[in-house]
């Protein structure tokens, strides 16, 4: 009897303090400013910016939740900073560092089921967190709401004694570090502004993406050509995924990654290319467009490089091994005649639907079958070395292992890394398979590669894994880009071959130059094309390299938020910087 009497009265005191109002204040303005105390010590902005980010959102919150008798009904008008809170602790978690940026909300939209269940698989220590302590927040709101009990008047009263004053200070400090700081922007630096701000804008943007069909629809390149039409012509543009140029062996890399391109003749290899986005849906817009070297908001008022090629008659393909997500690709790739996105026969709900690049050789094979001549260009989109990266190619082609990775942690590198370079060596087996039969139909013909991006894989004491993060990295951005030519291609146009080896070393954006080499390659003349940023042609000039941040600004590479390690890496690869 005496055990239940304690058990009893344990439950009790565990039910008096679960439906007191006041704890459950104290709870909800614990999870509220909680990020805000983990962003003190993970950001790189000033101290002040740092101790504005704790006492003015705290302020706020200690405040507001006393707007209610019971703080359960404050904990659903602040439901949006409790959703932010949550995503910014999983991002911290992933990246180390950074406020939720636009491209993280639209990258939840724009992720197919399976890539998410693949990264949120390797996100559950952060995932189990937020879900406990926000679904906690959840289940004491419920309980503040049934509960007899509500806050006092004198309790109230006091929170705003001090919540007032702190939040005013927190104001203040704010319009100072204007004057202090002239690169200080609080939609930018102070969480949760900046979070709410970075919604807003991915709102915007998907706004205007869905009305890109109209208002693009007038949109030409006014293209003409210089070459004869009878003359046959094949031209293969290849965006490889998530291909960093380090794990390369055509780069330097230990490992051979690259035995199939590196047998090929007649491949120029360009040592100093980076991208200009870390992230899938800007990179490879901007590489299928002109937008790269103008404002990346033009993107929603023109078309892509296959309508070029559509206005001067060739026959024009797409394949893509990625799945559809209403994004620019999807419309870039649409322009085309012939069009195969592989992943729709793949249904949303199968998400361990796993098919491989191997089958865009198939594509590529078949289309080449029924060439009889003419003019051909061809867009291949890969799905590469995309996490995980153990399902990117064939058992039999695992040639690096161990390979099976237990969990995306540092502690597994060495798996991570086995089964990364399987991804390189299968996307060379890909590429090389395209070129080969490309030469094979023996006529005038180029093939560009390159990738959108690359990847960090616990390089350094960061620990840094992925990319897409808000503050690039050096493994993010250096990507391979090579240029192949057929023998038959180099005796018709020798000078445009000469000044491709001839600028092999030049640093250069993929972004900005592979769109005109490739209507430089071909012929192809319109207002759009710029000769000073054509590889193959003699008007090239060397040009300052951008990158485009998350609010589609362009920014030098010494402006974007590259950390000492990423400068040393790119000095001690022999890489321009900034």
């Amino acid at each position: 009897m005496v055990r239940v009497r304690l058990f009893l009265e344990l439950m009790k005191r565990f039910k008096d303090i679960f439906t007191n109002q006041q704890y459950i204040y104290w709870l909800f303005l614990f999870m509220a400013a909680l990020p805000g105390f983990f962003m003190f010590f993970t950001e790189s902005t000033s101290l002040l910016t740092r101790i504005i980010q704790i006492i003015l959102p705290l302020g706020f919150y200690a405040w507001a939740l006393t707007w209610a008798r019971k703080p359960g009904k404050m904990f659903w008008w602040l439901f949006w900073f409790m959703f932010v809170d949550a995503f910014q602790i999983v991002l911290l978690w992933l990246y180390g560092e950074s406020p939720i940026a636009v491209d993280m909300f639209l990258n939840v939209l724009t992720t197919n089921p399976g890539e998410a269940t693949e990264l949120l698989a390797n996100l559950l220590v952060a995932v189990i967190f937020v879900i406990g302590l926000y679904g906690l927040g959840i289940a004491m709101s419920i309980v503040s709401l049934r509960a007899k009990t509500s806050l006092s008047d004198k309790f109230r009263r006091k929170q705003r004694l001090w919540s007032i004053p702190l939040m005013v200070t927190g104001l203040v400090l704010l319009g100072a570090n204007y004057l202090v700081d002239k690169n200080f922007k609080a939609q930018d630096d102070v969480f949760p502004i900046n979070g709410t701000y970075n919604m807003g804008l991915a709102i915007e943007r998907v706004v205007k993406q869905s009305k890109y069909e109209s208002t693009s629809k007038d949109f030409t390149y006014h293209a003409t050509t210089t070459r004869c039409d009878t003359v046959p012509e094949i031209y293969v543009l290849v965006i490889g995924e998530t291909s960093r140029a380090d794990n390369w062996s055509l780069y330097g890399y230990e490992r051979n990654t690259n035995p199939g391109t590196q047998a090929l003749s007649n491949l120029v290899v360009y040592r100093d290319a980076i991208t200009m986005s870390n992230t899938t849906h800007k990179s490879v817009p901007t590489l299928m467009s002109s937008a790269g070297c103008e404002a990346y908001d033009s993107l929603y008022y023109r078309k892509g490089i296959i309508t070029a090629f559509n206005e001067v008659g060739y026959k024009t393909a797409f394949y893509s091994n990625q799945q559809r997500n209403h994004s620019f690709i999807d419309a870039f790739g649409s322009e085309a005649q012939e069009v195969k996105f592989l992943k729709d026969k793949i249904s949303l709900m199968d998400l361990n639907g796993t098919n491989f690049d191997d089958e865009l050789v198939d594509c590529v094979k078949k289309r080449l079958d029924q060439y009889d001549g003419g003019k051909l260009f061809i867009v291949v989109h890969m799905y590469g070395s995309h996490f995980n990266y153990k399902d990117r190619y064939p058992k039999e082609d695992a040639h690096f292992k161990p390979d099976n990775v237990i969990s995306a942690e540092r502690v597994y590198r060495k798996e991570l890394i086995n089964a990364y370079d399987n991804t390189i060596a299968n996307t060379d087996k890909v590429l090389s398979s395209i070129i080969r039969q490309v030469d094979a139909k023996g006529v005038n013909s180029a093939v560009i590669f390159t990738s959108d991006h690359g990847e960090d894989i616990f390089d350094d004491e960061r620990g840094r894994f992925l990319h897409a993060s808000p503050i690039p990295t050096y493994y993010q951005v250096r990507v391979p880009l090579l240029v192949w030519t057929s023998q038959g291609y180099a005796q018709q146009h020798p000078e445009a071959v000469a000044q491709l080896k001839a600028h092999s070393s030049v640093p250069v954006s993929t972004n900005m130059v592979v769109f005109h080499t490739l209507l430089d390659l071909s012929g192809i003349s319109t207002p759009y094309k710029k000769d000073v940023l054509a590889l193959s042609n003699k008007g090239f000039k060397p040009h300052k390299r951008l990158y485009i941040n998350d609010h589609n600004e362009y920014r030098a590479l010494d402006n974007c938020g590259f950390k000492q390690q990423d400068i040393d890496l790119f000095r001690k690869n022999n890489l321009q910087f900034p």
